[in-house]
């Protein structure tokens, strides 16, 4: 339920407009999360109205926050949608929806955009997560996922044990609904399977039959949670590891983009790392135009990890 300063029902109605006109659901919350943000600042802010200034103010807010500027330009795109139903629902004017939707971020990009592991550093990373709980063993799996088969933060969080199987005589995930409601299979490499086994393993000895989702929340005890675990929580773990063992902050894409560089560096065929990234069309597309992954020899069998 979203309230603010502005009147409360029309608000409702211009936010929720606004989220669900959008086809995905990643997307959606994706936009429920930003305006959400974006009206708990507003509400303790001391700004009767929406002007120029008080969006300034919340990019300033951002940035002490620690937002990446790439983060910070899609809150405030999001935000500028939310500002044009308000000018055509007529809750503020043409002047200063104009004024508004001009907001841009100034300061120099990030240099983040490029950051991926070296093949040592994979090594390091995973070898120094220790497998001696629960937890541990969990996160270790979430993050050889990322490294071996190259899925996306939001891709994990969704991940069913059903989803695992054999093609072509070969484990892999299947059914991966990515970006654009597309759906692709991707291969896994050995040495992320023994640590997915490992999971399952104490999966099962947990007896946790809740959810058919992969990857489940843990609390702070160190008991079973009763939901999938978060995209969030998948950023925050990733993180927290990276930053205790490689001495830097690296996020769930930047391991994404580790599985494609390290790959291809290793002599994979880049057409193939780009089916598995899932930048092209579905399967059966793939199918349709007469090109096919490669199961006898997937983009992470050439990274050669030793657990």
């Amino acid at each position: 339920m979203f309230e603010t300063k502005l009147v409360a029902s029309p608000m409702q109605k211009i936010v929720f407009a606004i989220v669900n006109q959008k086809q995905n659901e990643n997307t959606r919350q994706n936009y429920a999360s930003a305006l959400t943000q974006f009206f708990r600042w507003y509400q303790n802010t001391e700004y009767s109205e929406l002007s120029p200034e008080v969006i300034r103010e919340y990019i300033l807010y951002m940035k002490h926050s620690g937002y990446a500027r790439s983060t910070i330009a899609t809150k405030l795109s999001i935000t500028k949608q939310l500002f044009r139903e308000l000018w055509k629902s007529g809750v503020i004017d043409n002047d200063t929806y104009t004024n508004l939707k001009e907001i841009k971020i100034k300061g120099p990009r990030g240099q983040r955009v490029k950051t991926w592991l070296s093949h040592e550093e994979v090594q390091l990373f995973l070898r120094s997560i220790q497998n001696n709980n629960n937890r541990t063993i969990r996160d270790k799996a979430i993050l050889a996922t990322m490294l071996g088969s190259g899925l996306r933060r939001f891709e994990v969080s969704e991940l069913e044990c059903s989803q695992i199987g054999k093609v072509e005589g070969r484990w892999a995930f299947t059914d991966i609904k990515g970006k654009g409601e597309r759906y692709r299979t991707v291969a896994i490499p050995e040495w992320c399977m023994n640590l997915i086994k490992k999971w399952l393993e104490m999966r099962e000895e947990l007896a946790w039959n809740f959810t058919e989702r992969l990857f489940f929340s843990i609390r702070k005890n160190g008991t079973p949670g009763n939901t999938k675990i978060s995209p969030q929580a998948i950023r925050d773990l990733t993180r927290k590891y990276s930053n205790k063992y490689l001495g830097k902050p690296v996020l769930p894409h930047d391991l994404r983009r580790t599985y494609a560089q390290l790959s291809y560096r290793a002599g994979a065929p880049l057409r193939q790392i780009q089916i598995s990234l899932g930048h092209s069309s579905i399967r059966t597309t793939e199918i349709y135009l007469g090109l096919d992954q490669d199961f006898i020899k997937a983009p992470g069998d050439y990274i050669k990890i030793k657990i």
